[in-house]
């Protein structure tokens, strides 16, 4: 929908806008969409983070939808927390708002206005919390450059693998 070279600011500036002029199911569509994207490349930045390239990344996030990559975080997070758990309390509505989402962009089922603008508002809330979360326990900001690896190299030590005979 937009490149991540426009940053943050501007996904939120143009939620907000969509808001202002009435647009509140787009602001749904277009929040979630943005929770999505900050989750995969998150998740890219663990991922890299654990020794896996690049091109590793692209096969294992590229197609994958929310309720995997929701799945896998825990795989990959340096502390193996749940993403409701490194989120926070914001987290609650974006599970409900996916699903919401998913209704209207498939045309399965209409929602109120006044529904759609509640739930971009408590999505673009959780995005906040975990782009702030991923700021202070990673130092990376998952709106900004992607770091990127040609070679793998795991950061296992020599004593944490047990060998077998």
């Amino acid at each position: 929908m937009y490149p991540i070279r426009l940053g943050f600011d501007e996904a939120d500036a143009r939620v907000k806008k969509l808001k202002k002029n009435g647009h509140h199911a787009e602001a749904l569509i277009t929040s979630v969409f943005t929770f999505e994207k900050t989750l995969r490349r998150s998740l890219r930045f663990c991922a890299i983070s654990r020794g896996f390239t690049s091109q590793h990344c692209d096969q294992l996030f590229g197609n994958m939808g929310f309720q995997k990559m929701k799945e896998v975080w825990p795989c990959f997070e340096r502390d193996h927390k749940k993403l409701h758990d490194f989120i926070g309390a914001s987290w609650q509505h974006v599970q409900t708002a996916v699903t919401m989402r998913n209704k209207l962009a498939h045309g399965e089922r209409v929602y109120n206005l006044s529904e759609c603008r509640s739930y971009s508002d408590h999505v673009m809330a959780a995005v906040r919390d975990f782009r702030n979360a991923t700021i202070r326990e990673y130092n990376f900001d998952s709106w900004t450059k992607m770091p990127s690896k040609k070679k793998p190299s795991l950061n296992w030590s020599d004593n944490s693998v047990t060998k077998s005979k």
